[in-house]
């Protein structure tokens, strides 16, 4: 069959294809889930899965914050809180809503249990001597109010794993409620808040980096090839490319998060390449006479296999992420091979396809953009030629200083660390933190292997352990075993708070389970001793100053338990919030794994194109190199190790490693057709040296363009990336061909 009968076959399929997943494109879903960031396939989460189907979750809950600079304890100001809060708790999806209104303090008597109200807020006289007792025992500082009597806080909590529509219908009528209150300063906190801003941040950096990277691009392309086809051809290909892979991503039920908002810009940099280096080398064949079929052939029998190569090395190295235990970003490797598959194979099919129907092929070249490329890479490879040395110990200083750098790197995580400190969702937080002892979670798992939690030292032992992680970890809203103990002792002394403690004996404590047997059975207090009372929860809230402050913390902790240790009991920290700080660790012994994967797909392919074991390791230092420079300026620059920013390098590495096939792959070619070194070099150079650069400043400028996103790991994602490629085309342009010469051992005459 005719090349131009297979090209209009393939051509239609394409047709068909574009229709389906373009189709398909319209259903697209958004997941702002932070729960799917949580390790998989990892003894830590299954641990926390069944710990929470016991205790119930421990993020799922809205805090309502109420701010009044003359005071809190103001008869008007606590009606207002008492009508929002019982008018919160008859919305739907809610479980429960405490405020210093509406919290009660349990009384068992001869006629059993009743409850007091912990505030009578009737009238300033109550107001008053209720406050003193609160103040005096500290109850309920730091939960729902604050310690200065100016800021108090609703509880809020909900269901567990509300779907997107009822989280946010839920959100918008508290939103409502506290509007309609018009309370000095009202701030809103929580999981489905968080969550909701980062849905609409996502959805709308989507559609602004594809337009900007588009944008972006066809001004680049528009300079090289001042033509329109040169524009349209290209732009044609990668956006069929985005269709496609989000089509598919729809059709497989993958939803768009805060990780695949980079997917678009990466083909739209990747896709790129391979039509640079197709498009340049069919105008070469076209200005050496050829017919626009012959061109066509001849440009992908000398490049297509170039192009194959970096596309099978490029979806390796995004493959690569499934050794990572996120799922995200798994699906984030997964999605974005595929797209670069598929940009491979349009560009060999459906380019080809509208070459041949370019008008005047003649113009169809690179211009030189008022650089002259072949003077200017021909005085390069001379200064190259002339100063290896110098190029080899500039390489060894900067090795040695990025070594430096490197140890400098922190592995640090917080929730909101993407977030600018001037965001509303931040300085919610900030405010809650300020007064409440913070939203983030803290869950401490204990067990014992005796009789039950509730054994008379084993629940002294706790309680100490409560004072510990308050005033050594400042946790606050404590929820834990002994605080239960502490309340059933003074629920039985008639809501007295002067019996807000353990018993003082051990006659006293047994005297007190007794009494309080039937009440054991409670809901509630299930939530914080289990079924069986032999596993229990101790759980607060604190400020998230990162997970290096937190893990800092938990090693003091984990060394007072060990000194005062119990010999019938085990402890062990979960928690979601535990549980994404250990994917920030999981993840860089992950990435290690997979970039040490990526370099031995680089080393098979060049050990079997060259059939040299020195050219497999040498063709892999201009690409590690650049890595190693960057990791070590991220150190020098205090820029710390996170999940979405550990990326990086294997995203990096597959992108370089482009260059390098196609330098090598045309200096072998070149080789092979008997010529010297210094002409196989110059003739490289000159041919492949131009669409190096360009794509170089296409997908670099392309990937800075998410510097401009509102999520700091997005922003280092582009600045880094785009830092490394550059750093890795000066490697390929100015290291390379010095390895070259070193390893075929020729001498180039000056």
């Amino acid at each position: 069959m005719k090349f131009k009968s297979l090209l209009n076959i393939g051509v239609l399929l394409i047709v068909v294809l574009t229709a389906v997943f373009g189709a398909a494109c319209f259903n697209i879903r958004f997941d702002s889930d932070f729960e799917r960031f949580f390790p998989i396939d990892s003894d830590d989460a299954d641990f926390y899965y069944t710990y929470r189907a016991q205790f119930g979750s421990d993020n799922e809950f809205l805090m309502v914050g109420v701010f009044d600079s003359t005071g809190i304890y103001r008869t008007t100001l606590l009606e207002k809180v008492d009508s929002l809060t019982h008018r919160i708790e008859k919305l739907d999806h809610v479980k429960r809503v405490l405020s210093i209104t509406n919290a009660e303090l349990p009384v068992i008597g001869s006629f059993g249990a009743a409850s007091l109200p912990v505030l009578r807020y009737a009238n300033d006289t109550l107001i008053g001597l209720d406050t003193a007792l609160m103040a005096q025992h500290r109850m309920f500082e730091g939960s729902l109010v604050d310690k200065h009597g100016k800021a108090l806080c609703i509880f809020v909590q909900h269901k567990e794993q509300l779907p997107r529509e009822k989280a946010d219908s839920l959100l918008a009528a508290i939103e409502s409620l506290t509007s309609t209150m018009q309370f000095a300063d009202c701030r809103i906190s929580g999981k489905i808040k968080s969550e909701q801003s980062y849905l609409y941040k996502t959805r709308h950096e989507l559609l602004v980096f594809m337009s900007i990277s588009a944008v972006l691009v066809m001004i680049f392309l528009w300079l090289t090839f001042r033509n329109a086809w040169g524009v349209v051809l290209p732009i044609t290909v990668v956006l069929l490319s985005i269709i496609w892979t989000i089509g598919i991503m729809t059709l497989t039920g993958k939803a768009i998060d805060i990780m695949v908002i980079l997917m678009p810009c990466i083909l739209f940099v990747v896709g790129m390449s391979d039509v640079i280096h197709i498009a340049s080398q069919f105008y070469e064949k076209i200005e050496e006479g050829l017919e626009r079929d012959e061109a066509i052939k001849a440009a992908l029998r000398e490049v297509g296999f170039a192009t194959f190569l970096t596309c099978i090395s490029t979806m390796v190295a995004f493959l690569t992420l499934n050794t990572t235990s996120i799922q995200p970003i798994r699906d984030f490797g997964t999605y974005t091979a595929i797209g670069v598959a598929i940009a491979y194979l349009l560009s060999v099919t459906l380019l080809p396809w509208m070459l041949m129907r370019v008008k005047n092929p003649s113009r169809f070249k690179i211009h030189t953009v008022n650089v002259r490329w072949d003077r200017f890479l021909r005085r390069l490879l001379l200064w190259v030629f002339r100063n290896p040395v110098k190029i080899g110990i500039t390489t060894v200083l900067l090795l040695a200083l990025s070594v430096w750098g490197v140890l400098q790197i922190e592995v640090n995580n917080s929730v909101l660390d993407d977030l600018s400190n001037d965001d509303p969702i931040k300085q919610d937080f900030g405010f809650f933190d300020k007064h409440f002892g913070g939203v983030r979670g803290f869950e401490l798992s204990v067990s014992t292997n005796k009789a039950n939690l509730l054994d008379y030292e084993t629940i002294r032992f706790i309680d100490q352990l409560d004072m510990y992680l308050v005033d050594s970890m400042h946790l606050s809203a404590l929820v834990s075993p002994a605080r239960i103990v502490r309340l059933l002792n003074m629920a039985r002394h008639d809501g007295d708070v002067a019996y807000y403690k353990l018993p003082d004996s051990r006659d006293d404590h047994e005297s007190l389970m007794r009494s309080v047997s039937g009440y054991l059975k409670d809901k509630r207090i299930k939530e914080i001793l289990g079924n069986d009372f032999r596993q229990g929860r101790i759980a607060g809230r604190i400020v998230d100053k990162g997970s290096l402050a937190v893990s800092q913390k938990n090693e003091l902790l984990h060394t007072w338990l060990d000194r005062h240790k119990h010999k019938h009991l085990n402890f062990r920290i979960t928690g979601s919030s535990d549980l994404i700080d250990k994917s920030n660790q999981y993840l860089t012994q992950n990435m290690l794994e997979g970039l040490s994967l990526d370099v031995f797909v680089l080393m098979l392919i060049m050990g079997w194109m060259f059939r040299s074991l020195r050219m497999m390791l040498i063709s892999i230092l201009p690409n590690l190199i650049p890595l190693l420079i960057t990791a070590g300026i991220m150190g020098i620059a205090g820029i710390e190790m996170k999940v979405t920013i550990s990326i990086i390098f294997s995203i990096a590495f597959g992108i370089a490693i482009d260059d390098t096939l196609h330098l090598l792959s045309r200096f072998k070619l070149e080789l092979d057709k008997g010529r010297s070194l210094p002409f196989a070099m110059r003739t490289t150079f000159l041919s492949t040296g131009k669409a190096m650069i360009l794509t170089a400043m296409v997908i670099a400028s392309g990937f800075a363009t998410l510097m401009l996103s509102d999520f700091k790991s997005t922003f280092y994602v582009g600045l880094l990336i785009s830092l490394t490629l550059v750093i890795a085309l000066l490697a390929e342009l100015v290291l390379m061909p010095v390895l070259l010469v070193f390893l075929y051992r020729k001498r180039i005459k000056k």
